[in-house]
């Protein structure tokens, strides 16, 4: 529709973690505070991502000259049809998602687990949550198995996350997104 009204937040949140103003005297700053955002509302309003949205989301990022494109959605099944659009966005822009945050391993290791897609394509920066500590938060899922191909490759903070909301508002979140 062209309206990427956020309806629960979550992308006005990892928006301005990324790339809240500087120097403005309001809110906190962005760690790409100079970067621009394109928001592309990919979801239902309920939340629901289904593989179709996902790819059309994608195809319109790199359409429209997205260089990075942040994908902070995830689940446990593969579909050829997002699998497309993210092998023709990768030949033109950094893809990076979040690893899931059902404190589950990347495996079976040794009876649970299993990838979170996109985070775990090879082609895709997969990104787990890390505690104030530094350590792995705990709901961050996590490699089991390294260097196989459904690696996540980076951790970062994750916990009390302090961010942007809609309506002028901030909150502290968790989250493989928020990292």
């Amino acid at each position: 529709s062209g309206d990427p009204a956020d309806d629960h937040g979550h992308g006005t949140h990892v928006a301005g973690i990324i790339a809240a103003t500087a120097e403005n005297n309001i809110g906190g700053v962005g760690i790409a505070y100079n970067a621009k955002i394109m928001a592309i509302k990919a979801g239902q309003y309920s939340g629901i991502l289904t593989t179709t949205d996902i790819a059309e989301g994608i195809y319109y990022a790199v359409d429209n000259g997205a260089d990075v494109i942040n994908m902070s959605f995830g689940g446990y099944g593969r579909a050829q049809v997002e699998e497309d659009a993210l092998a023709t966005a990768y030949s033109q822009a950094v893809l990076v998602a979040a690893a899931g945050n059902n404190g589950l391993p990347n495996q079976p290791c040794p009876l649970i687990g299993s990838p979170m897609y996109p985070a775990a394509h090879p082609w895709v920066v997969g990104v787990m949550a890390s505690n104030q500590a530094g350590g792995m938060a705990g709901f961050s899922n996590w490699d089991c198995v390294t260097d196989n191909g459904l690696e996540y490759e980076v951790m970062a903070p994750g916990v009390d996350v302090w961010s942007t909301l809609p309506n002028a508002s901030y909150a502290a979140w968790d989250g493989t997104s928020m990292a």
